[in-house]
């Protein structure tokens, strides 16, 4: 019979290529080499007397003898990281790391700021910070605190509203000279509009004699670009209408490089929250950084 530990280690394998359902990703974050993680995968089958993927030249399968152990293996990746955690919130002291993942946006805004002052009162405090569109989990990673933008925050995890933001939408004086002022949400139409490749129907409301009067307007533009700020750039340009959030269009407001449009209509509002596990909220750290986080968005509108 096979070494406990080794088989233990084999079937951690297994889960990271199971959850990518490629080698190749799973090599790549595991740091090894992709042929032996194949080969430690082919010895826990062997040692199980039983498939756990069907390979193939363009994709990797779950069996369903895999799909049982995957759910089973990811109960003990959580309990391995719950384990993880506790370890290093044990200390109450106020020192150690917080590890964070946050949208870029809120990360370039608000959080390097928010995390140096709290530094200045506790300067043994460490931050990694992860800021990406990508939404980490943190029932799989070891992640303490989560920001999300989201309307449905995770059921399984504490979840605080930290402050809302709109949408608004600008325009150059260069481009509006060359193109007119749109006055009715309709007239988006025959305008070029820079947006995010997956929102290009821009949904404007205004209260109409007690009634939510909504327009969903689909846009055109000649491109679109995964990032607000490329996008807010090309404006700036002279390139076209962008929809983007509040916060990168209003120094340019205010500086006259650009004009708000439709300050009458509330555009695709969003909630930000702080998530985090629940067992790790008594950490001293944890509680002193949630209090000075929240502290900062008292006056946001919630």
């Amino acid at each position: 019979m096979a070494k406990s530990h080794k088989r233990i280690e084999r079937l951690l394998l297994f889960s990271k290529v199971a959850e990518h359902l490629s080698f190749s990703k799973a090599a790549d974050e595991l740091d090894i080499s992709r042929s032996y993680l194949s080969q430690q995968i082919s010895q826990v089958e062997s040692e199980l007397k039983t498939q756990l993927l069907i390979r193939s030249t363009r994709k990797v399968r779950l069996t369903t003898e895999g799909q049982k152990v995957l759910r089973q293996m990811l109960d003990i990746n959580r309990t391995l990281l719950d384990i993880e955690r506790d370890l290093s919130h044990s200390d109450q002291s106020v020192s150690g790391v917080l590890r964070i993942t946050a949208p870029a946006f809120f990360g370039s805004a608000y959080l390097m700021q928010i995390c140096n002052s709290f530094r200045q009162q506790y300067p043994q405090v460490e931050f990694e910070i992860d800021v990406g569109n990508h939404l980490e989990d943190l029932a799989k990673r070891n992640y303490d605190l989560a920001i999300r933008v989201t309307e449905q925050p995770p059921e399984n995890m504490i979840a605080r509203q930290l402050t809302c933001y709109e949408h608004w939408i600008c325009a150059s004086d260069e481009y509006l000279a060359r193109a007119g002022i749109p006055e009715q949400p309709a007239d988006l139409r025959h305008h070029q509009c820079l947006s995010h490749p997956d929102w290009r129907n821009w949904v404007l409301h205004r209260i109409v004699k007690g009634h939510d009067e909504v327009s969903d307007i689909a846009t055109h533009g000649g491109f679109a670009v995964n990032d607000y700020g490329v996008l807010v750039e090309a404006c700036l340009a002279g390139n076209g209408l962008v929809r983007a959030p509040q916060h990168l269009l209003e120094p340019h407001v205010a500086a006259g490089r650009l004009q708000r449009l439709f300050q009458n209509y509330q555009i695709e509002s969003r909630h930000v929250w702080l998530v985090y596990p629940q067992r790790i909220e008594h950490s001293t750290r944890m509680k002193l950084f949630i209090a000075h986080l929240l502290a900062q968005f008292e006056s946001s509108p919630t």
